[in-house]
């Protein structure tokens, strides 16, 4: 026992002392394509509001859900969700306390923005204000709260950190569709207006980019305490997944399995060390 906690104890400082010594060179195209990408959600909704006001567009894109199966609805929309997101950083990034770091700088900055904004706007949402008959609902019919997009500011937010830190060229391109699906969902599903999605997306490629270029610079977070508490974070995201499940439940089984596997890899890298 006594041997095992000496191997997760080298481990982990070894990781550590990488993540201090290690640079993040923040990519400049990179960040110039993400801004671009923010700028046009930003045009596209000031057009939006200027042609057909704050709730245009919703109908038409609304009416389209009735050609998609319920199933992908609602395994495209999780991936909004900030902890099912966290799972997924722990299952797939594990042993990456430099991006671990840059992913909760910006998450809190994330959380931070959008509550205030609901708060400060409290736009109602389309069941608010729509007769149900008029247009399709899926899920939870929330009322109140409706600017910007949680869950396509989440989205775009961690699509545009994860674009930073990668160099894989199809990997980034995948980010930003399955952010635009996010966002897309969000109003397929009836929940959020297309003015609250856009707003969101570009708000969250902005959190994005100003959370990775501080964080690459400030080393604050890559210290053993920050980073245990954001490994915790995960880990309670993890178990969270099992104990109060999701709104959408055809997504469970996608939610369940991310999260069996990241609590296998956490223990794995952190814990079955060699």
């Amino acid at each position: 026992m006594r041997c095992q906690l000496i191997k997760m104890s080298t481990n982990y400082k070894s990781l550590l002392d990488q993540a201090r010594t290690t640079e993040m060179v923040v990519p400049q195209f990179s960040i110039q394509i993400l801004l671009l990408v923010a700028v046009l959600l930003a045009s596209m909704a000031m057009i939006g509001e200027v042609v057909g006001g704050y709730q245009f567009a919703f109908m038409e894109i609304n009416s389209l859900s009735v050609y998609i199966p319920v199933v992908i609805l609602e395994n495209m929309t999780v991936f909004g969700d900030g902890v099912f997101l966290l799972v997924l950083v722990l299952l797939f990034s594990c042993r990456h306390i430099r991006f671990h770091w840059a992913v909760l700088f910006t998450s809190l900055l994330g959380v931070i923005v959008v509550n205030l904004l609901k708060d400060y706007f409290a736009m109602p949402r389309p069941p608010a204000v729509l007769d149900p008959e008029t247009f399709n609902l899926l899920g939870r019919a929330y009322k109140a709260r409706s600017f910007p997009s949680g869950h396509s500011l989440t989205a775009f937010l961690l699509a545009s950190v994860c674009f930073c830190y990668t160099k894989n060229v199809f990997f980034k391109v995948v980010l930003i569709t399955l952010a635009v699906l996010v966002g897309l969902s969000r109003v397929l599903i009836g929940v959020h207006w297309p003015m609250d999605v856009l707003v969101g997306g570009s708000l969250g490629i902005v959190l994005g980019v100003g959370g990775v270029m501080i964080t690459a610079k400030w080393k604050f977070g890559l210290c053993a305490y920050v980073h245990l508490f954001m490994l915790s974070l995960m880990v309670i995201a993890c178990i969270a997944v099992f104990v109060a499940g999701n709104d959408y439940t055809l997504a469970l089984p996608l939610l369940y399995a991310a999260a069996g596997a990241a609590l296998v890899q956490a223990v794995r890298d952190y814990i079955l060390v060699k």
